[in-house]
C-alpha cells in the first residue's frame, strides 16, 4: 500500500485482489467498504501503509502519525529535521552528503517498508569517503572501507569523529598532543611508525650514527618530550672528565663518535696534522688520553732520534711528514759528494754500513752517518787491485760505473770502430796472465798498462804468412769485423773487371788445409792462384776448343754475344745463313768429346747442305 500525496490512505492505494476467493474475499471486501465509508465520514481517521523500520519503531501507531506528518498532508521535512538535528546542521552548512538537499527527505528515505528496511540508500562500494566526509580511507584504513561498522559503532554515521583517538588508544597519554599524524602514517602499522618519522621536524635532528640508534636508547620509558640535549653528556659518557670543556662537537662528529680525528680540526691546537700524521691514531701521541696539550715544538717530543750525535739539527731539516722515513737531505751541499746517476736512489745503508737493518725497531735503530769515506774503494771493490791507482774517475763515471765513456788519449783512432765495443780486459791483460806472450812497456805508477798495438798481439794470422804482418794494408779498424776494405785487386797480378768484380773472394780463394809460409794449417789460398779461366770455370765445350777463352768470351757477361766464322764466306755469305741462330746448326748432344763422354753443344759440324738439309 502506498501513501497518497496528502499523506492519507485511499481505497485506490490498497492492492486489489485479482479474483474473488469465496466467503473470505467477500468478508474482506465488506471490511474495506466499511473502512472507506468511515474515512470519508471522519477525516481524522488514518490507516498506516505498513510497518515502520526498526529505527522509527518507537513511532509506531496511529497516535504518532502527526509526529512526522502534518494533518491531512504528506511527510513534513521540518518534522524530520527536528529529530535529526545533526543532519539539519549539515544541510544548513551545505556540508557532507546532504549538502545539496532542499527539504524533500522522502526522495531518499522511504518509510513503512517493513521493520528490516534500510532507510539509507547508500552504495558502499561506490561511496567516495574522502569527498563526502573529508576523511580519506587510505593506507591501512582502506581495509575498513568494506566494513563501515568497524569504525561506525552506532547506527548514525555522524557519531564517528575524524580523529585518531576515536578508534585508537593514545599510548602517549596526551603528552604529544592530539595530532597523531605528526608522527604516524596510515601506510604502515603504528608500531612501525618509527621508521617513517622525520626526526628533522623535532628540535633535535638525527645525523650520522644517531640515525642507527634505537628510539628506546634515548626515549627511555617512551618519554618523547622534555629530554635534554644541550650537550652530549645526557647520553654519552664524558671520557675526558670535562677537562676539554662541554662542547664535544669541537672535536667529535656524529659520523664516528669514537674517532675524533675524523672530524676534529687539529689546527685549533696549534699543531696541524699533515702527511703521515693524519693516519696516526690519537692514542699514539696522547698515551694518557686526550686530557691536556702536548709539546710539539720539536720532533723529538714524539720521535726517537736514531742518528745519535751524527745529526743534531731538528728532524724537519731533512725529513717531511709525508712518510717520516726518507729525508730531503741535500747530500751535495751538506757533504760535498753529490749522489748522481747510479748513486742516486741507493739506500743509505749501502754506503753507511754502520746503519741498523730495516727490521730493527725504531727505538733500537742506529743511523749514524759519520765515518763514511768519499773514496770509491770504500764502497766498490777494486777490480784492478790497485794497478791503476785510486783515482777511478779517470776511466769510470757514476752513470754506469763502466769505462764506456773513456777515450784513450793516444792514438784514439786505433780504439775506434770495431775496437770501440771491446772490454778493457781484451787488451789490458795482467802480466801474470798466461795468455800474454809479448813484452809490454813498463806502466807509469797509477796508470793502465799500455797494450801493444800490433795486430798480431791480439789477432791470429788467418792467412798463415801469405801476405806478411802489415794487416792494415788490406784491413781497416773502422770496417765491420775488420773486413779488408782497403784491398784493391788492381794491385794484384789479376785485375778484376766485369762480372769478376761482384764475385765473393771465397769463390776463387778457397779454404785449404795445406802447407803455408808460416806452417801447415787451414787458411784461404791467396797466392799463388792460377789466372787461367779453367781454374775457376768448368769447360762447357768438353775440349772442343783449344786456346784462350777470351777469343770468344769476355768478363763483361761470360756469354758469347758474337762470333765471326773464318774461311766460310761461301757458306755464310748467304743472307739466310747469316740470320740463323747458332743452335740452328750447333745442337746439344750427349756423346764422346775430346775431353771425354758428356753433354755439350757440338761445335764442329759438317759443311755440306745435306748435313743440315736431309
Amino acid at each position: 500500500m502506498a501513501v497518497s500525496s496528502r499523506g492519507r490512505a485511499s481505497i485506490a492505494d490498497f492492492p486489489r485482489p485479482s479474483a474473488p476467493a469465496g466467503p473470505v474475499c467477500a468478508l474482506a471486501l465488506s471490511v474495506l467498504l466499511w473502512a472507506a465509508g468511515h474515512a470519508a465520514a471522519a477525516p481524522q481517521l488514518q490507516v498506516s501503509p505498513g510497518p515502520l523500520s526498526n529505527a522509527h519503531a518507537r513511532l509506531e501507531g496511529i497516535a504518532n502519525c502527526q509526529r512526522c506528518h502534518d494533518a491531512g498532508r504528506a511527510l513534513a521535512a521540518d518534522r524530520c529535521l527536528s529529530c535529526h538535528k545533526p543532519i539539519a546542521e549539515r544541510i544548513a552548512q551545505k556540508k557532507g552528503l546532504h549538502r545539496t538537499v532542499t527539504g524533500d527527505c522522502v526522495r531518499c528515505h522511504v518509510e513503512h517498508r517493513g521493520a528490516d528496511a534500510d532507510l539509507r540508500r547508500l552504495d558502499r562500494q561506490s561511496f567516495n569517503h574522502a569527498a563526502e566526509t573529508g576523511f580519506a580511507l587510505d593506507g591501512l584504513h582502506a581495509r575498513a572501507a568494506s566494513n563501515c561498522n568497524s569504525c561506525h559503532k552506532t547506527r548514525s554515521f555522524l557519531a564517528a569523529r575524524p580523529v585518531c583517538e576515536s578508534c585508537h588508544a593514545d599510548t602517549h597519554k596526551g603528552t604529544l598532543g592530539r595530532d597523531c599524524t605528526r608522527c604516524h602514517r596510515t601506510t604502515v602499522a603504528f608500531k612501525q611508525s618509527r621508521t617513517q618519522f622525520d626526526h628533522a621536524t623535532a628540535r633535535f635532528a638525527l645525523t650520522g650514527a644517531h640515525r642507527e640508534v634505537a628510539c628506546e636508547k634515548c626515549h627511555v620509558d617512551r618519554v618523547f618530550r622534555g629530554l635534554s640535549f644541550d650537550d652530549c653528556t645526557p647520553c654519552h659518557k664524558a671520557l675526558h672528565r670535562r677537562q676539554l670543556g662541554r662542547t664535544c662537537a669541537s672535536c667529535h662528529v656524529t659520523d664516528r663518535w669514537a674517532a675524533a680525528s675524523h672530524g676534529f680540526d687539529h689546527a685549533k691546537t696549534g699543531f696541524t696534522l699533515a702527511g703521515a700524521h693524519v693516519q696516526v691514531p690519537c692514542s699514539r701521541c696522547h698515551t694518557a688520553g686526550v686530557r691536556m696539550a702536548l709539546a710539539h715544538d720539536r720532533c723529538s717530543a714524539c720521535h726517537a732520534n736514531p742518528h745519535r750525535e751524527s745529526v743534531r739539527e731538528d728532524c724537519g731539516k731533512c725529513h717531511t711528514d709525508v712518510t717520516f722515513r726518507k729525508g730531503t737531505f741535500d747530500h751535495a751541499a751538506r757533504t760535498g759528494f753529490p749522489l748522481s746517476d747510479r748513486h742516486d736512489g741507493l739506500a743509505c745503508r749501502k754506503c753507511h754500513t754502520s746503519l741498523s737493518a730495516p727490521d730493527v725497531p725504531l727505538t733500537l735503530k742506529v743511523l749514524d752517518f759519520r765515518g763514511a769515506s768519499r773514496d770509491c774503494g770504500s764502497c766498490h771493490k777494486d777490480q784492478h787491485k790497485g794497478e791503476f791507482g785510486r783515482y777511478c774517475e779517470s776511466c769510470h763515471r757514476p752513470s754506469t760505473f763502466k769505462a764506456a765513456g773513456f777515450t784513450h788519449p793516444r792514438t784514439p783512432e786505433f780504439f775506434a770502430g770495431s775496437h770501440q765495443g771491446l772490454t778493457c780486459v781484451k787488451c789490458h791483460v795482467r802480466p801474470a796472465d798466461p795468455r800474454v806472450q809479448r813484452p809490454a812497456p813498463e806502466p807509469a805508477p797509477g796508470r793502465a798498462t799500455p797494450p801493444a798495438t800490433a795486430c798480431s798481439a791480439c789477432h791470429a794470422d788467418v792467412h798463415l804468412g801469405q801476405v806478411g804482418a802489415a794487416c792494415d794494408r788490406c784491413h781497416a779498424v773502422e770496417a765491420p769485423k775488420f773486413q779488408p776494405v782497403k784491398f784493391s785487386h788492381t794491385t794484384a797480378s789479376f785485375a778484376l773487371d766485369g762480372k769478376h768484380t761482384t764475385v765473393p773472394c771465397a769463390k776463387c780463394h778457397a779454404s785449404q788445409t795445406a802447407q803455408f809460409p808460416s806452417g801447415t794449417g787451414t787458411a784461404r789460398r791467396l797466392k799463388p792462384v792460377s789466372a787461367e779461366c779453367g781454374s775457376c770455370h768448368q769447360d762447357p765445350h768438353l775440349g772442343q776448343v783449344q786456346g784462350s777463352c777470351a777469343r770468344c768470351h769476355s768478363a763483361a757477361t761470360f756469354k758469347m754475344t758474337s762470333y765471326q766464322h773464318a774461311g766460310l764466306d761461301n757458306l755464310f755469305g748467304v743472307a739466310t745463313h747469316a740470320r740463323l741462330a747458332c743452335r740452328s746448326c750447333h745442337k746439344t748432344e750427349t756423346g764422346r768429346f775430346p775431353a771425354g763422354w758428356g753433354t755439350a753443344v757440338r761445335l764442329r759440324v759438317g759443311r755440306t747442305c745435306l748435313e743440315c738439309h736431309p
